[in-house]
């Protein structure tokens, strides 16, 4: 079975964070969720039951999967963050230095302050519940073939972790008429978008996504902190990624 590979070319040691949280508790935590990841499909194949990929074959079982497992071990890793301790509150993870939450023992319904996360395979496009405001990261993920064999079939690989501090106008609201049962959802939208595809903390040159100018700009910003993709790609390669380099 293939184990996937953190990528340090991928890695932007200069990501803006709230809460001092550092980019290197990032690295730490998708770190931790491959070895996690790892060690739970090695047991699995070896009892006989296949892969977590195949154990919860549902899209948005598999997110939530990650998405719990990347999201507790960005909290263990950084002294200022703590998991929300609230089933369903919000944000996921709250700072420690905040005397509201710590006198409601970090169990939080909804709070203004803390990181919210997300989970998912789209490039965009990403779902609340409400408009909300908040910093937000998204960890987005690639797997394997599900028709491959299981010994064979590719590791799930996280190709983006943005970060951004969203507002109400970042997000489109959907609500449902008297007779619908449909989820209420938010979605953000591209000005959303814009802020958390500027500020990739980890990042596959190859799931940067985007239209005209704003897609050349992100592929710029990428070669600032990627030193392969910069000689792959010398036409992203600004004065700003050369000043950086020295």
């Amino acid at each position: 079975m293939q184990h996937p590979k953190f990528n340090e070319d991928w890695f932007n040691p200069n990501a803006d964070l709230p809460y001092a949280v550092e980019p290197g508790e990032v690295r730490a935590a998708i770190k931790e969720f491959y070895d996690f990841y790892g060690d739970l499909n090695q047991f699995l194949l070896r009892e006989g039951h296949g892969r977590i990929e195949t154990v919860l074959r549902a899209n948005n079982a598999l997110s939530d999967f990650i998405g719990n497992v990347a999201t507790e071990e960005l909290a263990q890793a950084s002294d200022t963050l703590i998991i929300n301790q609230k089933q369903d509150g919000f944000p996921d993870i709250l700072p420690v230095d905040n005397e509201q939450y710590a006198e409601q023992d970090y169990e939080v319904h909804h709070g203004e302050e803390g990181i919210e996360t997300k989970c998912s395979k789209s490039n965009g496009g990403w779902q609340a519940h409400n408009n909300e405001e908040a910093w937000f990261i998204v960890f987005r993920y690639e797997r394997g073939d599900p028709e491959d064999d299981v010994d064979e079939m590719d590791p799930i690989r996280l190709v983006q972790v943005l970060a951004g501090s969203l507002n109400e106008d970042d997000w489109s609201h959907s609500g449902r008429n008297d007779d619908s049962r449909r989820t209420i959802t938010s979605s953000i939208i591209s000005s959303g978008m814009y802020k958390l595809r500027s500020n990739p903390v980890y990042e596959d040159p190859a799931a940067i996504t985007g239209r005209g100018e704003e897609l050349v700009e992100y592929k710029q910003r990428h070669a600032q902190f990627d030193p392969t993709f910069a000689d792959e790609h010398p036409e992203y390669v600004t004065e700003q990624t050369t000043q950086g380099e020295n």
